[in-house]
This record gives structure tokens, sequence and C-alpha cells, in this order.
């Protein structure tokens, strides 16, 4: 028996042990979710690729994929099989020069082809048909661990990449070509074409092919991702919260979703109307979420201090090694110096670097995972002086002169926001389609750990996909285009205030917004590779009628006029600040009725939840029955 086999067994029973500890049973993909969550896969023994596991706590641990059965995956693949095809193959390039409906036939012709004096050779392929399929997962987990899948965007032609093992399923939307060679499909944000030799395609309905899928559930308020290791299998390998629950969400409801923006009850739901292209069976059409640090540009700063971060670490961390203690004033003093939110850049670190315990940060003090190729990361990474010598590499090549340029040289600009597979650093950054969402949820949790001020500090702007807007010097069309946003999907601004500008198809209203590159003196272009960055001088102007801005449920949006200080947003019923309506909330404010304790400024405002100009028992009411379930607050 074949190593991989062995291991697919002892896997299996491995996972049959966990599922009986837990008290849980194994439960198809049938919208009513049950779930292993594994996070002691054995350790990696030096021949298996590692990949990262996060909890809902923000917890990392190193586990270890099972290797691919490629002999199983044939033959998951084999009754989908409809002709084969003759390929000739020279250097890179491949053409189909026959097809036949036996494999004898094809195998015959490739014989004789390859006793000709030819250019190239010629090999065997199946064509396999998935038409059959009304509702599709794609399985990407086909390859080993090391080795990446390219696919191409289908509106744009982008080239991209994604591994399997950090994210196994999308949703099959069909084919991109006529010959059935490319599989159309939807994954953390992206619809592209795969080719079909690099995935297969389960049915959805068949419980014995797909037993997890990728979802989300509110639990205690709390927006979580479970990410599966394996569609075959029920294994969980992440549980990422994401943000607070909006109130068109339910306690305990669970809801699927492949770009995390529009959400759905049932899977079926999902697929029809992503092959229809429309989203009006989502149960919010009419409101798109955005994981708020997941969106937020890099060119924002935290609140949250050099002390905050160094806390929050020593809390993940206890008494293990790690190279990240201490560090917090670098991630402020370069966030400050090169333009580089030190929230975010603190969180992308203990992400990529499971809170600077990795064998790549003690042994490299390489804090963000810098060319650590797929293929060989221990051995590519790069090497650096010191960590604190790592942050400052990343704020200033990496975020400054690199992902936030638009004409960086390797062309790895698709928006200042972490992002996913759509848009952002995580286009381009990793291979973990959601590696954006993890790194956004430490982010969250850092902030949920000192007093939730962050959440929703910047408003965010959303461009859609295609619309390359012009970033103007002034609010008009004949000032001088100072950079372009280029066609990625979901494209995050940050707005600082508005004005009144040019007329555009009827609206005079203009964002101002901090600009992505730097800008030179009299801030008429943008410049590469000058590397600081100044808050107060880098802006520019978009046209509101291509701005989609950010709403967040019980938060009001207001958006100053230009030269006036920003407005703070209140979450009605939020009344102690946390972003988040809870038991805290409602004893305040039966606090302030009983004269405990009056509240008063912003505390006061949130407590008013009918707008009634006083704080009542009628508030409180309304409070708890949000809490409840009974009644949600809008």
């Amino acid at each position: 028996m074949n190593k991989a086999k062995i291991w697919k067994q002892l896997n299996i029973c491995f996972t049959a042990f966990c599922m009986l500890i837990v008290g849980v049973l194994s439960v198809h993909a049938s919208d009513e979710y049950q779930y292993v969550h594994v996070t002691d896969i054995p350790e990696s023994d030096g021949e298996t690729y590692e990949v990262a596991s996060m909890d809902e706590n923000g917890n990392i641990t190193m586990i270890r994929q099972p290797e691919i059965d490629t002999q199983q995956v044939e033959e998951d693949r084999e009754p989908y099989i409809s002709s084969y095809d003759v390929i000739l193959k020279w250097g890179n390039e491949e053409q189909v020069i026959d097809s036949f409906e036996k494999e004898s036939d094809a195998q015959n012709k490739v014989m004789k082809r390859n006793r000709m004096r030819s250019v190239g050779t010629t090999e065997v392929r199946a064509v396999h048909d998935y038409s059959g399929i009304k509702y599709g997962v794609v399985d990407f987990h086909t390859k080993p661990s090391n080795t990446n899948t390219n696919y191409t965007e289908t509106q744009t032609n982008a080239k991209g990449y994604l591994n399997g093992s950090y994210a196994s399923d999308g949703a099959f939307l069909g084919y991109c070509s006529v010959d059935k060679s490319k599989i159309k499909f939807r994954q953390a944000g992206v619809e592209g074409c795969v080719s079909a030799n690099d995935v297969i395609v389960r049915d959805y309905e068949d419980e014995s092919m797909v037993k997890s899928v990728n979802f989300y559930k509110v639990v205690n308020g709390s927006i979580l991702h479970y990410i599966t290791l394996d569609v075959t299998q029920s294994i969980y390998a992440s549980t990422i919260n994401i943000g607070p629950a909006q109130s068109y969400m339910k306690n305990n409801g669970i809801y699927y979703s492949y770009d995390g923006h529009y959400f759905y009850t049932t899977y079926k739901k999902m697929i029809d109307d992503y092959k229809n292209g429309t989203y009006k069976n989502s149960i919010n059409p009419n409101q798109p979420y955005y994981n708020y640090f997941q969106y937020i540009t890099h060119r924002t700063k935290t609140s949250i201090t050099a002390n905050q971060l160094n806390a929050y670490l020593n809390t993940k961390i206890g008494n293990r090694q790690s190279i990240m203690k201490n560090l917090g004033k670098y991630f402020i003093q370069y966030q400050d110096k090169y333009g580089a939110n030190g929230l975010l850049m603190f969180a992308l670190a203990c992400n990529e670097s499971a809170y600077g315990t990795s064998s790549i940060a003690l042994t490299k003090n390489n804090l963000f995972g810098h060319n650590a190729t797929d293929t060989d990361p221990g051995g590519n990474a790069d090497r650096y002086s010191s960590p604190q010598a790592s942050i400052e590499v990343h704020a200033k090549d990496y975020v400054s002169n690199g992902y936030l340029d638009p004409k960086d040289y390797a062309g790895r600009y698709h928006g200042g926001h972490l992002g996913d597979k759509g848009s952002g650093m995580n286009v381009s950054y990793a291979s973990d389609s959601y590696w954006g969402e993890k790194a956004a949820s430490i982010a969250w949790a850092v902030t949920k750990a000192n007093g939730n001020k962050e959440f929703g500090k910047y408003q965010i702007g959303i461009i859609d996909k295609m619309t390359d807007l012009n970033v103007r010097k002034e609010a008009n069309t004949v000032s001088n285009s100072l950079y372009k946003t280029g066609n990625s999907d979901h494209y995050s601004v940050m707005i600082l205030s508005q004005t009144n500008g040019q007329d555009v198809n009827g609206n005079k209203t203009w964002y101002k917004i901090q600009t992505d590159p730097t800008l030179n003196a009299d801030r008429t272009a943008m410049t590469q590779d000058v590397s600081v960055y100044d808050y107060n001088k880098y802006y520019g102007y978009v046209s509101a009628e291509y701005v989609d801005v950010v709403k967040y449920s019980n938060m009001n949006t207001q958006i100053p006029n230009e030269n006036q200080p920003p407005v703070t947003q209140i979450m009605i019923g939020d009344v102690n600040g946390d972003k988040r309506i809870s038991a805290a909330d409602y004893v305040m404010v039966k606090n302030h009725i009983l004269k405990i304790k009056l509240l008063n400024g912003d505390s006061a405002k949130a407590a008013d939840v009918n707008k009634d100009g006083k704080i009542s028992s009628a508030d409180y009411v309304m409070i708890k029955n949000h809490i409840l379930g009974i009644q949600l607050l809008k």
C-alpha cells in the first residue's frame, strides 16, 4: 500500500476518533451544519507542507495537510469522462489534434503520432463533462500542498493563483470554454476560469462526495467563517471571527457566500443567483457586507498603542518563545513614517508568523513570510538581521513602494486593503484565499480587547469592477489624473470628506480620499519609490457617482463636508461603544433610568434607541429585544 493511502486511512481513523470525543456526527452540507474542528493534526514530518489553522479566538496552530490520494481523485473523476483528447505538446504550448470516444483509439493515435518525425510529443487526456451537475462544488484540493493552482479572471483575463490546501471549495458555475477544458468557479471574491485538469467537480447533492463546504454562522453576536480542509470530510481547519453580526442576520443563523459580501440561507439559492448574475435571493441584496479591517486601506492610522499591541501578543503566546515580543513601538513608528497602518501590519505579522513562533520567524527574523514561496517556504524565505528590520522592510518596500503602488513593476497593485482574491493585497501576496480575512480577524480581536474604538473609525467607499476610475487632483474631470484604480472587484477607498464639484451624470458630489501612492510636491502626479508618506498632503478626489458608501447596521453614516472635522459614527444601542449590542448596554441604560450612573455624550445618543430625545424604559426594552432576537435594531 502506498504512503498516500496509508496516510488517508490513518487520517480517517483520527477524524472518527475526534468525532467520538466531541460527540459530533458527520453531517452532509445540508444547510444544518455540525462540524469537527481539528487543531491537533500531526506535526509536519518534514516531507509535507504546513498550513495555519485559526480558531474563533485568533489562536493559530500549524497543522499538516493530508497528502493527496491521486488515484482516488482519478477514480472520482472517472464517471464523468465523456471522451479522450489527443494533445500535442511543444514547450509550454499544447493543442488538441484529435478526439475519440474510446481511450484505446486515442492511445493508438498517440503511438502512431509519436513514431512520426515532427515537433512536440503527444499524450492522451480524458475530457470530463460535469454539465449534468446542477449544484456543483469545485474541489481544488487535488494537488500536493506545495503546488498552487492558476486561474484567469473571467472579465479581465487577469492571472491569479490559489492553493487548495487553504480553501478547498468553490462554486461550480459551468464552463469557460466550449471544449469543457476550462471550468468557471467562484471563490473568495473572484470569478475565474481554471483548467479542468487542476480540479474536480463534485455533486453537492451527493452526500458521499461532499461532506463539507465553507459557511458562515452568527454566534453570540459575531460572524464566524468556517473553512473546510477537505470537502470529502467533515473537517473545518479554521473558524475565523470576522466581525459583528448585522441586523439582517439571525443569531445561530447559517449562511453561504463565496465573496463575503452577500449571504444566502441555502447553498442552492447562492448557486442559482451566481449563475444568473444577481444577488436578489441573498438576505442582504441591497446592503453588501464588507469586513471592516479587511477593507480599510493601509493608508490609515490606528489609535491602538504600542503597549496595547505588546499586551495583546503576550496574551496569545504566554511563556512560548516569540520574536514579536515588545515590538509594538516599531509597528507604530513605521506606520507614521511610511503610511502603513500599524494594526494591520501587526495583525498580518501575527497571522504569517503564528505570533512570532513559526520556524521562519525564529530562524530568519521574518515576520511576514517575505518570499516564502509555496514550493519551498523555509528555504526561499528572506532573512533579516532583526525582526525590527522585517517590519521596516514590510512597511517601506512591500506596502508603500510595492502593493500600494498603482504602477508597481510586478503588477501587485489591486488596492491598498488586505482584501481577498477579488481585490487588495491578498490577490498577489498569498496563495491562501482567506489570508486577508485571517489578518483582519486578528485586527478585530485586538480592537475588541481594547475598547472597540477602531471599528468604523474610517469611512470606506467601494468602487465596482471594470470602472478603472481616475483619482483627480481636484473635484473635476479637467484636473490632473493622479492615478487610476484599475479593474479589481470591490476596490476600496478611504473617504475623508465630501465636497461639491463638477456634475457627473447629474451628481455633483465628490469624495476626498486618501491616496494609495505617494504624490509629488505640488500634488499633480504620483511618485514611485519615495516610501515616506504624508497623511496630510497625499489626497485626491473621485466622483461620488462611482462610489458606494459602506454602511454597517445600527451605525450612522455621516461624511463631513471638506475642511470640517470628521463626524464620529454612533451605533444605536451600543451604549458602551464596543461595536456590538449586549447585556452590558442595557445594564447601562437601566442604571441611567435608575439614576445610578447617568449617561452623556455619544453614550447617551446611542442609548436613545427610539430617537425621541430621552432615555427611557422603551429604549431599554428595544435593546433587550434585540439581544433576545425578538426584534433586531435597524
